[in-house]
């Protein structure tokens, strides 16, 4: 391969691409955590924007929007990780990197001016406010602490002066692996409220003196999957369990007068990603209700009052939001769009006055936007769009919602990108999800690697739901429960029948990508189907035995197969990509992170060796920095590159648009 391929003409056209959609350095293209007060004239989120090289990636830093004009200004240089306005409006809090190593700042602010601050050692993940607005709460990760597989599936690295060649040692406890509830009164430094063994991932006020919490007995990653619901007094830190969910359960909210708790419950693979029931719990007898939230899966969830929970979810191809009256025991939707979604990874939406909203919204052609919705009118407040982005957002197609019917009749849902002025039948690229409980949505192309670059040159794009993603209800999901790579599978392999069905792609030209379910299934299919010209898979599992014993989240796989991992056979083999031949030969690109520990890199070594062992051309990249999913920079640039490279050497140009390079680059 070619020693360097940032001077081949894909890492050039990827580059200018994304040169293109995020903007020169100082511009922010993106967002989230947008906040606001009803009658304030600003309001605040946390912008990404490039600080130099596009290399070096997007940096997160805390903006102020201007009501009516629409003008941004930065508040803080300092890298954010979390906001939160006071109940009544008049102060910020600002969570954010520190100076010293592996040190956090949780600041009050009144716009650029800090009133009060406080360092702590780990990553402030949570903040939230007391309803009477005198204490913040904070969750903090310790500086050891496993991060989410969203949120790259590695351990944090801290920098360090010692030489290259001393080991790194595993021991598997130590107090900078857990997760720890802190309360700060603005005076002096925070107190820290809990403490092993009890770990944390997610916590808010319930009452003024007492803490609603996510909890397990163990800091590990997969411990997750078995977090109960607890109650911590605020002043004693003394716990107890008010709830153990079938499933799982997230985004945790405690009512302003302590009487209930709101929370997702659902049938989860990720943590960060819970989509499902509303759920309230009564604290003094136990009992929870699931809320009627008018088929709408909720990811996000506020309360706008003390009798009002405000929610944001999917329903199908639509992203959707209301409000639930627990008095009433009605919900109310307020707005709901294919046109347009909201939310980084998942729907998210905050609460503002007595019926509006506001996010960040997007869509694939539309770059994200400061947005908020009154009487279910949706006002731009600032456009996040680069200046030169029209041109680039121009060439890459349209997307549609596409629907078709399964083997077994089923009903499955999409994305369907098409080019612009492209002869059918063109080229197609499937495009798997990762989760598998997660879901494609109409998401801005900046978020979509190399699709948006094929389909400038005449490619056609599949983005499908199949059975198991969110937005169609809590059967649907568990459908993908002890039968991964089973009916998901044909899913996908009869949105592809369809498409060539209907005359538009070709049938001889098919290839198929993804990230960590999506790498699984990138790698799965080409054993189970001969539609596949090429395979990508990225981040994948390759061997249920190995990443069992290999991974941050082994509780995983225990969920979604149906035998145990200490027996031969069963689906840890059957169900195994790595295990079984390609039906055809299929040229496979493998990518994946060195410092992943949500799917190792031993998992990519084995479907590289699978895919050669069929006969097949294979290619393994291992970036030495990245970690799950390869989301950062410029791991993400080169990826988009290579897939570029690789569809066009073993399944050739659409349309004669890319490069005609056929030698092998590295």
């Amino acid at each position: 391969m070619q020693r360097d391929f940032r001077s081949s003409a894909e890492f050039e056209a990827a580059h200018a691409f994304y040169s293109e959609l995020l903007g020169a350095p100082g511009h922010v293209f993106g967002g989230r955590s947008l906040c606001g007060h009803q009658g304030s004239g600003h309001v605040y989120f946390l912008g990404h924007g490039l600080e130099g090289p596009l290399e070096d990636g997007p940096s997160t830093r805390l903006y102020q929007v201007e009501r009516g004009t629409g003008a941004i200004t930065r508040l803080s240089n300092r890298e954010a990780r979390q906001i939160r306005l006071s109940p009544d409006g008049a102060l910020l809090a600002l969570a954010c990197k520190g100076d010293g190593e592996a040190t956090d700042l949780i600041e009050t602010r009144s716009g650029e001016a800090v009133v009060a601050s406080a360092a702590l050692r780990g990553r402030i993940e949570q903040i939230d406010w007391s309803p009477d607005g005198t204490k913040l709460l904070l969750v903090v990760a310790g500086a050891a602490a496993d991060l989410a597989g969203i949120h790259g599936g590695h351990a944090q690295r801290q920098p360090s002066e010692a030489v290259t060649w001393l080991p790194e040692v595993r021991l598997g406890e130590g107090e900078d692996l857990w997760r720890t509830v802190w309360v700060w009164d603005f005076k002096g430094a925070a107190r820290r409220l809990t403490a092993p063994p009890m770990n944390v991932w997610e916590a808010s006020w319930s009452g003024n003196n007492s803490v609603a919490a996510l909890v397990s007995d163990d800091h590990g990653e997969g411990s997750w999957y078995k977090a109960r619901l607890a109650l911590i007094d605020a002043g004693s830190g003394e716990a107890r369990i008010v709830h153990t969910p079938r499933d799982q359960i997230g985004c945790v909210r405690g009512a302003p007068g302590g009487d209930k708790v709101a929370f997702v419950q659902a049938f989860c693979s990720d943590r960060g990603l819970v989509s499902g029931l509303l759920s309230i719990l009564d604290p003094a007898t136990g009992d929870v209700a699931t809320a009627d939230t008018l088929g709408i899966d909720v990811t996000s969830i506020e309360w706008r009052s003390s009798t009002r929970i405000h929610f944001a979810g999917a329903r199908g191809h639509e992203t959707a939001g209301g409000d639930f009256s627990v008095e009433r025991s009605v919900a109310t939707q307020h707005w709901a769009s294919r046109d347009l979604t909201h939310g980084e990874w998942v729907p998210a939406s905050i609460p503002i006055g007595d019926e509006g909203s506001l996010f960040i919204a997007e869509s694939w052609s539309r770059a994200p936007f400061l947005a908020e919705v009154t009487d279910g009118t949706l006002v731009e407040l600032a456009s996040l769009a680069a200046p030169g982005a029209a041109s680039a957002t121009e060439r890459c197609g349209t997307i549609e919602p596409f629907e078709w019917t399964a083997p077994d009749g089923l009903a499955i849902q999409g994305w369907l990108l098409r080019p612009k002025a492209a002869p059918a039948p063109t080229p197609l690229l499937v495009d798997v999800h990762g989760g598998p409980v997660s879901a494609h949505r109409n998401r801005w192309l900046g978020r979509s690697r190399a699709a948006a670059i094929l389909a400038s040159r005449g490619w056609t794009v599949l983005f499908p739901n199949p059975r198991g993603s969110t937005g169609r209800g809590d059967d649907f999901a568990r459908a993908v429960k002890g039968d991964m790579g089973g009916a998901d599978a044909q899913d996908i392999i009869s949105g592809v029948d369809a498409l060539v069905a209907q005359g538009l792609v070709d049938a001889a030209r098919v290839a198929v990508t993804g990230t960590s379910y999506g790498g699984f299934m990138s790698a799965w299919l080409p054993s189970q189907s001969d539609r596949f010209a090429a395979a990508i898979p990225i981040s994948p599992v390759g061997d249920w035995y190995s990443q069992h014993r290999t991974s941050q989240i082994p509780e995983f796989d225990e969920i979604m197969l149906t035998t145990s991992p200490w027996e031969s056979g069963g689906d840890y083999f059957s169900r195994s990509p790595a295990f079984h031949k390609q039906m055809k030969i299929v040229p496979t690109l493998v990518m994946a992170g060195a410092i992943d520990k949500s799917t190792p890199p031993g998992q990519a070594e084995e479907c590289h060796f699978a895919a050669l062992r069929s006969g097949a051309p294979s290619a393994l990249v291992i970036y030495p920095n990245a970690g799950h999913s390869l989301r950062g920079y410029p791991e993400y640039i080169d990826s988009a590159a290579r897939i570029l490279w690789w569809l066009e050497r073993h399944v050739g140009p659409a349309n004669g648009a890319g490069s005609s390079a056929k030698g092998d680059q590295g």
